[in-house]
């Protein structure tokens, strides 16, 4: 068994920080129970056990596996729309005793098999009828996500299927056409397939005084969460903005602006040097490689890092929806 101890310990101290981030606000929600902070350190202790079996499985099983396991990955996105659970206005969630699963953060993995499986086969030929392959596989996974609907899911499908091309190298044309489809795409989803409260959350990005109470009250809280922390932070469980719960879902979407509030700048520097050492690791290893299937797998986790990466601490300082 094989372990990188650099990407290992990144991913624990990530894992660390949230835990603690996640006490303090239970500290102030739930100090009798810590019931967010007991489950997730059931998820951390499983992650763990998840990523020492990983060590010694042999991840060329999982190219054989690919059409399986994309499938299982369609069927749980049916599955979730038709008896999952809705939070804040997506169905997008399965509620197994007193846990919810999101299927869409399994998809993401199977999708990066079934694309890595398909390009390293494909990728020495990149034409019209190679990209239609990836888009239809793209096509099915982003069609039943954006049924929850779950638009920011859609984004990060997308942005893995387009980084995991890169290393394809497609051709100019291609490219063209692929921003001029988005663009098109992107204005009929504004026209036709947005929700007014996903309008208000972009509409909000820009200008969130024009709603400061309503939807541009989350992003406010934010920016004022983190400008707060300071060097170095009010302390761990102190801070305004998370302990009096002026942050919304501060456990969940929010727990970048916690982080930064109790603990300042100091430990946002440390997060995202925790984020450049996993990143730096996956290109290290990327190197190392000589199977395609493995070199495009790659590809797939680090879009997942660096796009959910960009979303969250993004949204947090204002700069997202």
């Amino acid at each position: 068994m094989r372990i990188d101890w650099f990407l290992f310990l990144s991913a624990g101290v990530l894992a660390g920080l949230g835990l603690l981030a996640i006490w303090s606000v239970d500290l102030a929600q739930d100090p009798e129970n810590f019931l967010n902070f007991k489950k997730q350190l059931i998820f951390v202790g499983v992650g763990i056990v998840v990523a020492l079996c990983g060590a010694i499985f042999d991840y060329r099983a999982l190219r054989s596996m690919s059409r399986a396991l994309y499938v299982l990955g369609a069927i749980l996105l049916v599955a979730v729309v038709i008896f999952g659970v809705t939070i804040r206005g997506t169905r997008g969630w399965f509620q197994i005793g007193g846990f919810t699963l999101q299927p869409v953060e399994f998809a993401k993995i199977l999708l990066i098999v079934a694309l890595a499986k398909y390009l390293s086969v494909k990728a020495h030929v990149i034409d019209f009828k190679v990209l239609s392959g990836v888009g239809i596989l793209l096509g099915v996974y982003v069609g039943l996500v954006m049924r929850q609907p779950d638009f920011g899911s859609a984004l990060v499908l997308i942005a893995i299927a387009a980084g995991m091309l890169i290393l394809t190298r497609v051709p100019r044309r291609y490219i063209v056409i692929g921003i001029v489809v988005a663009v098109i795409i992107a204005t009929l989803g504004w026209s036709f397939f947005l929700q007014d409260y996903q309008k208000a959350r972009l509409i909000s990005v820009v200008n969130p005084e024009s709603d400061p109470f309503g939807r541009g009250y989350n992003i406010r809280q934010s920016v004022i969460a983190v400008g707060a922390g300071g060097m170095f932070g009010r302390g761990l469980g102190e801070g305004s903005q998370s302990q009096l719960r002026f942050l919304p879902e501060a456990q969940t979407d929010f727990i970048f602006a916690v982080l930064a509030e109790q603990l300042g700048f100091f430990i946002v520097v440390v997060i995202l040097a925790a984020y450049g050492v996993i990143l730096w690791r996956l290109v290290a290893i990327s190197k190392q490689v000589s199977d395609g299937f493995a070199l495009f797998c790659i590809a797939g986790f680090f879009m997942i890092i660096v796009v959910q990466m960009v979303f969250n601490i993004g949204m947090n300082v204002g700069v997202l929806p």
